[in-house]
């Protein structure tokens, strides 16, 4: 080892590296390759997110350098595709088009490369108590329960002045223009009698009431 690379081998930074660890990246700084720091630090946040999801427990060292070339295309690919969203900002023109298609030529190669990387690691999702389980059914009843909410949530309800039965619910593109709807009630009543409520709302009262005619009658969740 030269004078040189003994001074450096004492250095904070190079402490905790066996020696062809650091004997590897001294010859990279040679060769004007040594790896730089900011996208060494994107690559082992990437690796962080593999190791919260996934068991890499038991990777071999080939398996390692596999894992550390995913990472490196999945930040190629975040880039890439940052900056043709960009490219698209600016319009796509005769001078731009050839380098968009360049550039998502290039991005579907990266997108198989990832996939057989994916296929060749065969790395197993950790078991966590706190993971959702992911089967087709859960994910179904959760995008179901979703959409509900999201329902609920936009959806206007009309309830009838005197008997309260829900009338409709409604979903205005502008609900500030002061759009009118009338709902007629005739629901039979326990006396056998057919209630004559009348409603007339506007999206407007019904907007500023927080989506309801009756805001008494609707739970504090819907509001």
């Amino acid at each position: 080892m030269s004078n040189n690379r003994k001074k450096l081998r004492h250095l904070k930074q190079y402490q905790d590296l066996t020696d062809d660890e650091f004997n590897e990246l001294m010859d990279k700084k040679a060769l004007g390759v040594a790896p730089i720091k900011e996208f060494e630090k994107r690559i082992e946040n990437k690796i962080e997110e593999f190791e919260e999801d996934y068991d890499l427990s038991d990777m071999k060292i080939n398996d390692k350098q596999t894992l550390r070339n995913l990472a490196q295309a999945l930040i190629t690919l975040e880039d890439l595709e940052q900056f043709t969203y960009n490219l698209r900002q600016q319009g796509i023109t005769d001078s731009n088009l050839m380098l968009h298609d360049k550039i998502t030529s290039s991005m579907t190669r990266i997108r198989s490369d990832i996939s057989k990387m994916q296929d060749d690691l065969k790395i197993t999702r950790k078991s966590r108590k706190a993971d959702k389980e992911e089967s087709v059914i859960n994910f179904i009843q959760d995008m179901q329960l979703k959409a509900k909410q999201l329902y609920e949530k936009r959806m206007s309800y009309v309830f009838c002045p005197e008997c309260s039965m829900l009338l409709g619910t409604t979903w205005f593109l502008y609900p500030y223009a002061d759009n009118k709807l009338s709902f007629k009630c005739k629901r039979k009543l326990d006396t056998g009698e057919t209630c004559k409520g009348k409603a007339v709302v506007s999206s407007k009262e019904l907007m500023e009431k927080r989506g309801t005619n009756k805001p008494s009658i609707l739970p504090e969740s819907m509001l």
